[in-house]
């Protein structure tokens, strides 16, 4: 059952931390943090020496990030202390320009969804007022083999350093109603569905 919450967001999570490179000592902002994304980042960033910084507007998660190793947790990006060496942007719309704004000189934002569903517009006359050099780099999860990675963080479960929260495991015959409640965030975390009854 576990297991079955790694792939989707524990891959986007140790693959968006292996494009960043080394953490060790580093500041970094995280949008979007409510998210299995953000849940699993936070706890593979903090556990790998970064200063993480989550933003959520929910407060009830925000505890659950501090449990992970957020060293804070604001609800909105302008809240948040910067400057930061590395931003993990998923949320676009204004958050995007705001967290960009917070870089250090040389730092770099990966962009890696757009949970709002509002465009992101830049304007070039606040980019110079804003941090130089600043990096802004596309991601996505999708790159083959997922083997070695879904070992990965298998073992971390396993050896106790990376904790999927699961909200509900049930029936595969209730596929329809976990997917309309997972939509209407009624699921705090992961849905995992069984099939031939095993729990």
């Amino acid at each position: 059952v576990e297991a079955a919450a790694l792939p989707l967001a524990g891959l986007t999570a140790l693959r968006l931390l292996g494009a960043v490179g080394a953490v060790v000592g580093r500041r970094l902002l995280l949008t979007g943090a409510s998210g299995g994304v953000g849940h699993y980042c936070t706890e593979l960033a903090a556990a790998a020496g970064a200063e993480v910084t989550a933003v959520t507007a929910t407060p009830e998660r925000g505890r659950r990030l501090l449990e992970l190793g957020a060293a804070a947790v604001v609800h909105d990006v302008a809240a948040a202390a910067g400057p930061f060496d590395v931003v993990l942007e998923s949320t676009g719309g204004p958050a995007l320009p705001a967290a960009l704004a917070k870089l250090v000189p040389g730092g770099l934002l990966v962009w890696f969804g757009q949970a709002s569903r509002t465009p992101v517009t830049l304007d070039f006359f606040d980019l110079l007022s804003g941090p130089e050099r600043a990096t802004i780099q596309h991601f996505h999860y999708a790159a083959a083999p997922y083997g070695p990675d879904l070992a990965t963080l298998v073992r971390l479960v396993a050896a106790g350093r990376l904790h999927p929260e699961i909200g509900r495991v049930t029936d595969w015959a209730d596929t329809a109603s976990t997917l309309v409640d997972l939509r209407e965030r009624r699921i705090r975390g992961r849905a995992v569905l069984t099939v031939g009854g095993a729990r």
